[in-house]
């Protein structure tokens, strides 16, 4: 300390890897919010620990403002801030920006203003200085309140009002929330009624009990326009518009109650084993492998209630796919309100607001995807990873984290227990069960009478007309299944009409100018679209090279398979459900609504509708074609392609009706295929990790990728070509079994937005030497600015 002033490291949401020093009189703890001066913008940082040392010949600027006066962060999520961004090699601002919701972003703050005259008195009385400066009618630049009232901690004075829903703030993101116009019927309780018509004073009586004022909405069914434009004209009621802001609905209060289960053997086996961890209050790890439709479901939700009996919170990671209707409905039929549901749904002002909820202990159970395992929850007894294989839990942006890793690490430095919940669990967990690092508890039956369904696979080789993308016995048995009112899943994980679109006369391939790759036709819209970049052309009457009119269009996507079951099947209900066709909040909600009611035949979906979804009149699954990801030039592409044939699988025969399922493919002897037909995920698990460990993969290797990118290609080449110096160096400090590189060679997507790309690939026989490995390169390449480079560890694609 230098004249009374202390120094602090502060971690700001910047690339760059360091923490910046800046000093104030005030004693701030850390994890507390500060305001600083960086270059030329105002920031707001962390605070990460005090400096004892500094440069005397440096000056240091001063931290403008101190937000909190205690630390908004758990200290739980400040250790875990670290080992991520040691661990992904990311800095350590950009990790925990991602961990916070964006309001915490002071910047975003404009205005306030007072809901109530009611106030909380505290100690000092600046809660009520603060009220007493605002109004109910109008809203007050925050900088003016501050101007105003000059009080240490006056950020986290307000925040403290907003939490006791006291005042309201207003931010900038606010003005991405749509506001929404809706009619209010306002009753006058005290008008004439004497001149009423029955169904008119019927009417009155029933608002009366409504409310004073609500939704015409409400009504509007009930009683018709006239019976109200009757009680406008006789100054019973008035009708005024009003703006609102759409909550998203977190809940759908069910018309159906809710299941009454009775856990079989195995499942109390497996919750009985959870639980005596939870009273030895230790860090253990257990893979749930049940196969689709064996109740891991039931097994969460009772593990939950233990968690609650013993006053601990419980954590539940599911994939953005699996956050359906009927998986929130069964949790809501159980626990009530009192969970906090975060998905990308939420807008930034609904994220702010279940943060707080958990952050004040008003939520004790959390649901939502990757990035809900930064819930601020305390005392955690739980954490659930359903589907714990799926890719939707990498984040591929910095920092690229993947959710399940993360949440082993929570649950160990919260002595909690961790449930991975699969039918097709990733390799590298099942490795960790051979290895003891994981408890394996196994569900191997579908509960009462409720059996696997059959699995057919059909050659698609020896199918006669290679143009309609249904064969003979797909088409069969769909005809079957519609006469016996039973319902139909159809999966294609391949949106929009056609994969590609060929001149017939020159050969020229539409491709995407910004990508080196084809684009897909999408016939409602006639357009070329790249599913990469999202350019998009009108698709051209004839062929830009030789002007020829005659296309060719490639594999069927969703829309063509739509186009021609309207053809077979003109009298059936079809939906499809595609990123394409959900753009609306609710299109989950109402295919899930309609399918149980019985008001869909056929739901045609991508992998959206793989999972998560349990319909006891699906009695037929057809997957049309099985090869679309077999043929990826991915390590991990066998592996996929069984994890969705058995999800997908999985939806048939989930009732007392007996399931069936056929999958077409021109690949039938492949081992992908042939297991998932029987759903023997052992099977599949064995001769795949022989090829692994073969060539050097996961689990066995540890993976990290460095992924360069440029404008010029040629500049791109001459930097690689000079960086081959550096990786010779790399190469001579480890044994040739414990470090592998590949590269810099071009990444099979070469070109993608406009930028070409380059990749190293290192394969380290341990975490230790991949650490090692990765910071050499982090501290040895220099490159231009023009090249942007990121280090992405154990990427869940290569390409």
């Amino acid at each position: 300390m230098i004249n009374n002033m202390f120094y602090y490291n502060i971690a700001l949401p910047i690339k760059i890897d360091q923490l910046f020093i800046y000093m104030s009189s005030a004693v701030i703890k850390k994890g507390c919010r500060v305001i600083v001066s960086f270059k030329n913008t105002i920031l707001t940082g962390i605070v990460w620990d005090k400096v004892t040392e500094i440069n005397p010949e440096l000056k240091y600027k001063e931290i403008l403002e101190v937000v909190d006066l205690s630390p908004k962060i758990l200290n739980e999520l400040l250790d875990l801030a670290q080992w991520i961004s040691n661990y992904y090699k990311c800095t350590l601002g950009q990790t925990l920006a991602a961990m916070l919701p964006s309001a915490f972003n002071i910047q975003v703050q404009l205005k306030v203003r007072k809901l109530t005259d009611r106030y909380i008195p505290d100690s000092n009385g600046n809660s009520e200085l603060i009220l007493n400066e605002l109004s109910k009618l109008t809203w007050m630049n925050i900088k003016d309140l501050k101007k105003k009232i000059n009080i240490k901690g006056f950020q986290s004075y307000l925040e403290k009002l907003e939490d006791l829903n006291l005042i309201e703030i207003k931010r900038v993101y606010d003005a991405k929330i749509k506001k929404k116009v809706v009619n209010f019927i306002i009753v006058n309780i005290s008008g004439d009624i004497s001149e009423l018509t029955k169904k008119q004073l019927e009417a009155f009586n029933y608002m009366k009990k409504t409310g004073k004022s609500f939704p015409l909405s409400q009504i509007a069914k009930i009683y018709s326009y006239s019976i109200l434009k009757n009680l406008t004209k006789k100054g019973i009621i008035r009708i005024e518009p009003r703006e609102i802001t759409p909550q998203t609905k977190l809940f759908n209060k069910s018309k159906r109650p809710p299941k009454v289960i009775t856990l079989t053997q195995q499942q109390i086996f497996a919750v009985t084993q959870i639980e005596k961890t939870l009273d030895e209050q230790k860090f253990r790890t257990f893979l749930l492998f049940g196969i689709t439709g064996s109740g891991k479901t039931e097994v969460y939700i009772e593990v939950i209630k233990i968690c609650l009996k013993k006053e601990k919170t419980a954590l539940m990671l599911v994939p953005e796919i699996s956050l359906t209707p009927q998986m929130l409905e069964r949790f809501y039929g159980v626990f009530g309100e009192g969970i906090a549901i975060m998905h990308s749904h939420l807008n930034d002002r609904e994220r702010w607001e279940q943060w707080r909820n958990i952050r004040a202990g008003r939520c004790k159970i959390v649901i939502g995807a990757r990035s809900a395992i930064f819930a601020p929850l305390e005392n955690i007894g739980v954490i659930i990873v359903d589907e714990e294989h799926e890719n939707s839990y990498k984040q591929e942006s910095n920092p690229r984290y993947n959710g399940r890793d993360i949440a082993i690490v929570r649950g160990k430095n919260s002595n909690a227990a961790v449930i991975l919940g699969s039918a097709t669990p990733s390799l590298e967990s099942w490795f960790n069960v051979s290895c003891n690092k994981y408890t394996l508890l196994s569900l191997e039956k579908r509960p009462l009478t409720f059996k696997l369904p059959s699995v057919q696979i059909i050659d698609m080789c020896k199918h006669e007309n290679h143009k309609q993308p249904f064969s003979k016995e797909l088409i069969q048995k769909i005809e079957e299944k519609l006469e016996l009112k039973e319902q139909i899943i159809l999966f294609q994980n391949r949106r929009g009409h056609s994969s590609f679109v060929q001149c017939v006369n020159c050969g020229k391939l539409f491709k995407c100018s910004q990508c080196e790759v084809s684009m897909k036709f999408h016939s409602s819209t006639q357009e070329l679209i790249c599913h990469y970049c999202g350019t998009k052309i009108k698709l051209p009457r004839k062929c830009t090279e030789c002007g020829s009119y005659v296309f060719n269009f490639g594999a069927p996507g969703t829309q063509q398979i739509e186009k021609q079951l309207q053809i077979l099947f003109p009298t059936a209900r079809i939906l499809r459900m595609d990123s394409d066709s959900t753009h609306k909040k609710d299109s989950y909600d109402s295919m899930f609504e309609r399918m149980l009611d019985g008001n869909i035949d056929i739901l045609l979906g991508t992998q959206m509708i793989a999972k998560g979804l349990d319909f006891t009149n699906v009695t037929l699954v057809g997957v049309v074609s099985a090869d679309i990801s077999l043929n990826l030039p991915d390590f991990r592409a066998a592996e996929r392609t069984f994890q969705l044939l058995t999800q997908v699988a999985g939806r048939s025969g989930r009732g007392e009706k007996p399931g069936e399922v056929i999958i077409q493919t021109y690949n039938p002897d492949h081992y992908a295929v042939k297991y998932a037909m029987d759903q023997n995920f052992k099977a599949f698990a064995e001769e795949e990790l022989v090829y692994r460990n073969k060539l050097h993969y996961p689990p066995y290797y540890k993976i990290a990728r460095l992924l360069f990118s440029c404008k010029d290609e040629k500049y791109l080449k001459l930097q690689m070509e000079k960086i081959k110096v550096i990786i010779q160096k790399l190469k001579s400090k480890f044994d040739d079994r414990e470090l592998i590189i590949l590269g810099p060679v071009p990444s099979p997507l070469i070109k993608l937005q406009k930028k070409y790309r380059y990749h190293i690939i290192l394969k380290a026989v341990d975490v230790t030497t991949q650490s090692k490995a990765v910071n050499y390169l982090k501290e040895n390449l220099t490159l231009s600015s023009t090249i942007n480079w990121t280090i992405d560890i154990n990427p869940y694609s290569l390409l």
